[in-house]
C-alpha cells in the first residue's frame, strides 16, 4: 500500500502497526468477560499487526528484476 519506503520509514510503520496492534489485543482481551488474558490478546494483536504491516510496506507492483538505468543525453 505504501509502495517502496526508504528502510528507516518501512522500521517505524512497522514497529507503529505491531505496538498499536498488540495494544488493541491487550485491551479487547482484558475488557471482555473470560478466560483470556491480556498477554493472550497481545500475541493475538501482534499477528494481526504482523499481517497488517506486511500489507502496508509491501510492494505489490511487478517488478522487472533489473534495476533501472536513466542516462543523460549530452548535446553536442
Amino acid at each position: 500500500m505504501l509502495g517502496p519506503l526508504p528502510t528507516i520509514y518501512r522500521i517505524v510503520v512497522i514497529a507503529c502497526a505491531l505496538v498499536v496492534c498488540m495494544g488493541v489485543g491487550a485491551w479487547l482481551a482484558a475488557r471482555f468477560p473470560g478466560a483470556m488474558l491480556a498477554g493472550t490478546g497481545a500475541a493475538v494483536g501482534a499477528g494481526f499487526g504482523a499481517l497488517l504491516a506486511l500489507l502496508l510496506v509491501h510492494d505489490f507492483r511487478p517488478h522487472s528484476g533489473a534495476p533501472v538505468r536513466i542516462r543523460a543525453r549530452r548535446r553536442h
